[in-house]
C-alpha cells in the first residue's frame, strides 16, 4: 500500500516537471526567443516618394490682400424733383457718355413756357410799335424803358423754365456700367435721390495695404499681378498707380492703388484680390516642393536621400539610399515650391512624400508614383 502511494507521488512530480517545461518553453522561452529573432533581424526599406533641389531665378514680390473700386463712380441723382415718367435704361447696361437715363414729367413747366413765349411775343410787338410810335415822339421814352426791362423780365423767366425742364432730363455723364434700379415709373424723386449707381470699371483699381518696410521698396509704375477666387488659374496684370501719402494710425499700414486692365467687365468693385508687386531684380535661388518641408518650433528641416555604401549578407558591396534629417532656412513658398535660403545644395535630393514612416538613419527606396498632391489653400470669398 505504501509502495503504491509512493509510486503514484513519484508518478504525480514527473509529470508536473514535465507539464511546467513543456509551460515555460511555449509561454516564455519560445515568445522571447522569437522576439529576439524577429527584432535582431534588419528592417526592409521604407518607401517614399523623393525630388531633387532645384535651382530657379525668383523675382522679388510684395503681396497683399487688395479690394477692388471703380475708377469712376457715382450715384445717378436729379436736380430737381418730380415724377418719373419715362426710364431708358434696365439694371446693369452699358450705356454711352449723354444717353438719357431718367426723364421726370415736364407737363407744368412746358405749360409755362408756352405761357410765358406767348407773354414774350405780345410784349415784343407792343415793343415794336411804341418805338415807332416813340421815333414820332408820341410816346414818353420811359414806356419804352418799362417794356424792355418787362421783355428782359419774361426772357430770363423763359431760360429758367426751360433750364428746370432741362433738369428733369438725367443723362448719364460718361461711357460706364449702370448698377441696380431703384426706382419704378410713376415714383416720384426727391431732388438728390439715388436713381441708379453709374460706375467705370475698366480699367478697375485695387487697393491694398503694405507695411512701412515694404512701402520704401515700392514705387509707380511697377508691375502688378492680381488673381480671384472667382477666376481661377485666371491672372490680371497692372500697374501700381498711387501710393498714399499718409499712414494708418489704426494699423500701421500704407495704402497703394493699382490699376489693373479688366478686358470683358469681369472684375466688379467691392471683389478681394490677392495682389502680387514685383520689386527689384530676379536672384537666382534653390527651392523645394512644398510638401518636402516640415516647420517646427525648433527649426524648419527636410528628409535627404543619401546614397551610401554597405555589404549585404554575402558580403557585397551594395548601394543603400539613407536618410538625413537636415535643418534648413525655409524662405518665401511662390507656386507651390519654398525657397531654401541656407542648408541644401542643387541636386539634393529631398523626401516629398512619406514622412511619417522615416527618421534619422531610415533606409528607404524611392517610388515617385505615392506623391502628394499640393493642397489647395485658397481661401473661400
Amino acid at each position: 500500500m505504501i509502495r503504491r502511494i509512493i509510486y503514484l507521488l513519484l508518478a504525480t512530480i514527473v509529470l508536473g516537471g514535465l507539464a511546467g517545461a513543456i509551460g515555460f518553453y511555449a509561454f516564455d522561452f519560445k515568445p522571447k526567443m522569437l522576439a529576439k529573432v524577429i527584432l535582431g533581424a534588419p528592417r526592409p526599406p521604407e518607401t517614399v516618394s523623393a525630388e531633387a533641389a532645384q535651382t530657379e531665378q525668383l523675382q522679388p514680390q510684395i503681396k497683399g490682400i487688395g479690394t477692388l473700386t471703380a475708377s469712376r463712380g457715382i450715384d445717378v441723382t436729379p436736380e430737381e424733383g418730380g415724377v418719373v415718367s419715362q426710364i431708358n435704361f434696365e439694371s446693369g447696361q452699358t450705356v454711352k457718355a449723354g444717353d438719357l437715363l431718367v426723364k421726370l414729367d415736364t407737363t407744368r413747366e412746358e405749360a409755362d413756357v408756352k405761357a410765358i413765349e406767348a407773354e414774350l411775343s405780345n410784349v415784343s410787338s407792343e415793343l415794336a410799335r411804341r418805338e415807332g410810335l416813340a421815333m414820332k415822339g408820341l410816346v414818353a421814352v420811359t414806356e419804352l424803358d418799362t417794356l424792355k426791362t418787362k421783355k428782359r423780365v419774361l426772357e430770363a423767366t423763359l431760360d429758367r423754365r426751360r433750364a428746370e425742364i432741362a433738369q428733369k432730363h438725367v443723362y448719364a455723364p460718361w461711357d460706364g456700367r449702370l448698377g441696380l434700379r431703384d426706382i419704378a415709373l410713376g415714383s416720384y424723386l426727391a431732388p438728390g435721390q439715388k436713381i441708379v449707381w453709374l460706375q467705370s470699371i475698366d480699367p478697375i483699381y485695387v487697393d491694398f495695404p503694405v507695411t512701412e518696410a515694404d512701402y520704401g521698396r515700392l514705387k509707380t509704375g511697377e508691375t502688378v499681378t492680381a488673381t480671384f477666387n472667382a477666376f481661377p488659374g485666371e491672372r490680371f496684370t497692372g500697374k501700381v498707380a498711387v501710393l498714399d501719402a499718409r499712414v494708418s494710425g489704426d494699423s500701421r499700414m500704407i495704402t497703394v492703388r493699382a490699376e489693373l486692365a479688366n478686358p470683358g467687365l469681369k472684375l466688379v468693385p467691392g471683389m478681394y484680390a490677392d495682389v502680387a508687386v514685383d520689386v527689384g531684380a530676379a536672384r537666382q535661388v534653390v527651392t523645394v516642393p512644398q510638401t518636402a518641408v516640415t516647420y517646427s518650433l525648433y527649426g524648419d528641416n527636410v528628409f535627404v536621400v543619401n546614397s551610401v555604401k554597405s555589404k549585404d549578407a554575402d558580403g557585397k558591396d551594395i548601394d543603400e539610399l539613407v536618410i538625413e534629417r537636415r535643418f534648413v532656412k525655409a524662405g518665401p513658398v511662390r507656386d507651390g515650391r519654398v525657397v531654401i535660403e541656407s542648408g541644401l545644395e542643387p541636386g539634393d535630393k529631398v523626401v516629398t512624400a512619406g514622412h511619417n514612416k522615416i527618421d534619422q538613419g531610415s533606409k528607404v527606396v524611392i517610388d515617385n508614383s505615392v506623391a502628394l498632391k499640393l493642397q489647395d489653400t485658397s481661401t473661400i470669398q
